[in-house]
C-alpha cells in the first residue's frame, strides 16, 4: 500500500488495484467527520442507542471517529461494516490517526464472526462483497448508513440502483444515508430508489455531497 499525506496533514492510501484513495485528498480526517460524522451520525442524534452501517471499512478511520463520538456522548452503538479487501493492522497503524489502541483493537478483530463490543460500541465486521450480499436479515435495522466506496467511475456497480434498494431496505423510516459524492448518476439511483435527495456542502472545499433520506411511512 502506497501513503499519501493529504492537505490537512493527514494520511490516506492508494488502493494498490485501482488506483484510488481511501480519503480525499483534500483530507483524509477532515473528510471523514464532515461527511460521516457531522452529515451523518450527527442525525441519529439525541438517540441513547445508534445503529451505524458502513459500505467500505478501509482504513477504519470513520468507525473509530464514530466510536470516540459515541463515547462522549455516552451513546450505544451497533456499527456493522462491510469489506472485500480489509488492510493489514500494520498498515492501519502506519496512517497514525490516533495512539488509542482501540483503533488497533477495531481492525484486530475477527470478520464474519458474532460482534465484539467495548465502552457500549458494537462492532460486526462483514468481508464480503457488497453486490452478492444477503441482506434481509438487516432489514430496517439502522439508523444510518456510511456509503463510502470507491468512486463510481471506478466501481460503477456499488452504486447502482439495486444497491441503493438494498440500502433503502436496510434503514429504518426516516434513517439517513450519507456519501461523499454528489454525481448525478449516484442522485438519480438513490431517487430511484425512493430516497428523498438533498446536495450539501462538500468536504475540505469540495463542493457538494449528498445526504438521502428514507421517508417516514
Amino acid at each position: 500500500m502506497q501513503f499519501l499525506k493529504t492537505e490537512d496533514g493527514s494520511l490516506t492510501l492508494r488502493h494498490e488495484v485501482l488506483g484510488e484513495l481511501y480519503h480525499s485528498d483534500r483530507g483524509a480526517l477532515g473528510e471523514a467527520e464532515h461527511v460521516y460524522i457531522r452529515a451523518g451520525f450527527d442525525t441519529a442524534q439525541p438517540k441513547s442507542e445508534v445503529s451505524v452501517f458502513e459500505v467500505g471499512f478501509g482504513t477504519g478511520l470513520n468507525c473509530y471517529l464514530t466510536y470516540k463520538e459515541a463515547l462522549a456522548r455516552r451513546q450505544q452503538v451497533d456499527y456493522r461494516a462491510i469489506e472485500l479487501y480489509p488492510i493489514e493492522l500494520d498498515t492501519a497503524r502506519g496512517l497514525g490517526y490516533t495512539t488509542d489502541p482501540v483503533f488497533a483493537l477495531l481492525h484486530e478483530w475477527p470478520w464474519d464472526e458474532e460482534p465484539h463490543a467495548i465502552n457500549g460500541f458494537s462492532l460486526t465486521k462483514y468481508r464480503a462483497d457488497l453486490s452478492a450480499f444477503d441482506f434481509s436479515p438487516l432489514a430496517e435495522r439502522f439508523d444510518v448508513i456510511y456509503f463510502d466506496a470507491f468512486a463510481p467511475d471506478v466501481q460503477p456497480d456499488l452504486w447502482s440502483e439495486r444497491v441503493m434498494r438494498q440500502m433503502s431496505m436496510i434503514l429504518r423510516p426516516g434513517g439517513a444515508l450519507v456519501t461523499y459524492s454528489a454525481k448525478g448518476a449516484v442522485k438519480q439511483a438513490l431517487r430511484a430508489a425512493g430516497f428523498e435527495v438533498y446536495r450539501l456542502p462538500g468536504a475540505m472545499g469540495k463542493r457538494h455531497m449528498v445526504r438521502a433520506l428514507k421517508p417516514l411511512k
